[in-house]
């Protein structure tokens, strides 16, 4: 992940000409509302907006989510099942090997539960609802070695992205 891209600061609305041209290049935006606006509710990935006074602190963990999210950097899962992810590599096993395989089709996408479910029975390992949770929790606490993370979305599945703390700088 590239730390050299910049995030570019627009007033909202007054600079929605210049979102225009900045969206369509994909380049990462913070919105800043001005008064009594209303924020714009299409909101790309390359864009979030703010709505002032905020405090420093929450600026800049907006940049850094607006350059996570904007990276080009995507983990690799290799033929022999190993996951490559930002300078850093873990091998999986084949249950999390064939999980990681349906997350890396749709990255940041929604996974269902029923299509892991599958993955798991093409390779046969027996699965449960308390199996496929046992896999999951493997699997969190293997992609958490990399900088990635595996988020519950409630009664749809889960989505791998970008951990919100790198545990490789934890103390």
């Amino acid at each position: 992940m590239s730390d050299a891209r910049k995030v570019v600061f627009l007033r909202w609305p007054a600079q929605s000409h210049e979102r225009a041209r900045l969206r369509e290049a994909g380049v990462p935006s913070l919105l800043v509302v001005e008064g009594g606006a209303i924020p714009p509710t299409d909101i790309a990935p390359s864009e979030d907006w703010i709505r002032p006074p905020v405090a420093r602190c929450d600026v800049e963990a907006r940049v850094a989510v607006l350059k996570r999210r904007t990276a080009d950097s995507v983990p690799v899962l290799d033929p022999t099942g190993v996951l490559y992810y930002g300078g850093e590599s873990v091998p999986m096993s084949n249950a999390q090997v064939a999980m990681m395989q349906c997350f890396l089709a749709d990255f940041r996408q929604v996974v269902r539960r029923e299509e892991l479910q599958e993955a798991l029975a093409d390779i046969n390992v027996g699965f449960s609802n308390n199996a496929l949770d046992l896999h999951i929790l493997r699997l969190r606490k293997r992609i958490a070695r990399v900088g990635l993370e595996l988020r519950t979305v409630w009664g749809r599945g889960y989505i791998l992205g970008w951990a919100d703390s790198d545990p490789r700088r934890s103390p």
